[in-house]
């Protein structure tokens, strides 16, 4: 279920999430689509891109870049109600963060077109969410 070009260190942490249990799958999900949502994820790879100067030319991506400006908080709502989500362990996935920071603004931008394709063929998003939809938009921004 990978897409076409995409980076061996983009399989090797898709291949990582897809050996979790569906809570702690969802739970590193859950963190990456909040780096997203905090516009974490952008071209100079900035944890706090707010803080910049105006001057620098960064391109920063967040789900208002597609159109779903309250996707991240949509979704965490929906698994919170069905798979009780609160809390994410840092020291449990401590590799697979450490494999996702480093890579670039695209790649991170591929491993999120993966998990709504993931989400989507799993059967976890809410009815009114299209993973495919979803990952096709990451796509083309």
């Amino acid at each position: 279920m990978y897409l076409k070009n995409t980076s061996n260190d983009v399989k090797k942490i898709m291949e990582k999430i897809g050996e979790l249990d569906k809570i702690n799958k969802l739970k590193f999900i859950t963190y990456i689509l909040n780096l997203w949502n905090n516009n974490q994820i952008n071209s100079l790879n900035e944890t706090n891109p707010d803080l910049l100067d105006d001057s620098i030319d960064i391109n920063i991506f967040n789900p208002s870049s597609i159109g779903y400006p309250d996707l991240v908080k949509m979704l965490k709502e929906y698994w919170n109600h069905f798979y009780q989500i609160y809390r994410f362990y840092l020291k449990e996935y401590k590799e697979l963060i450490t494999l996702f920071e480093k890579l670039s603004f695209k790649e991170k931008k591929d491993i999120l077109s993966e998990i709504f394709l993931h989400l989507e063929h799993d059967e976890l998003l809410p009815d009114n969410v299209d993973g495919y939809e979803i990952a096709n938009l990451i796509i083309k921004f």
